[in-house]
């Protein structure tokens, strides 16, 4: 005769407090981890923009320049301000200004230059732009970027 085993003579799973708190904690995890990653994703924005500068009328230089930025490639990064002696021109830079902060350069021209510049966003498309109002005056440009991730407004 041979035993057969039936389902009736197998052992049951049991249910323990053990497996059932590993459970919970899991699914906990999982469901703070996705929490996360959504509150990142719509936690504002970083972007990446161009600084530019040109002198016309003296020397090819500035005598200072002034800049804001951000000191990372992600949002949260700590707001910095350089400001640099004597440049050659023209200039390009760029940086990473978190969405909703200030995005600023000044130029002040050498001698009596005067000073353009712009600031770009994605290094193609301007967003601000500025002249000297008269020789050896500074030149500035300033806008507040969007703190919308994914979508920069036309305003002013």
């Amino acid at each position: 005769m041979t035993d057969r085993v039936t389902d009736r003579d197998r052992p049951k799973p049991r249910i323990t407090r053990g497996g059932v708190l590993l459970t919970v904690s899991a699914l906990t995890a999982c469901g703070l981890m996705l929490y996360g990653a959504i509150q990142l994703r719509d936690a504002g924005a970083a972007w990446s923009l161009t600084y530019e500068a040109t002198s016309t009328g003296g020397p090819p230089r500035a005598a200072k320049m002034r800049y804001l930025h951000d000191s990372g490639p992600h949002p949260g990064g700590e707001r910095r301000e350089t400001e640099a002696g004597e440049t050659r021109l023209p200039w390009r830079k760029t940086v990473v200004v978190d969405g909703g902060e200030e995005a600023l350069l000044e130029v002040t021209p050498a001698g009596n230059g005067t000073a353009s510049c712009r600031i770009l966003l994605d290094g193609e498309r301007q967003v601000a732009s500025g002249k000297s109002p008269g020789p050896g005056k500074p030149a500035v440009c300033r806008v507040t970027t969007s703190d919308r991730s994914g979508k920069w407004s036309d305003r002013p």
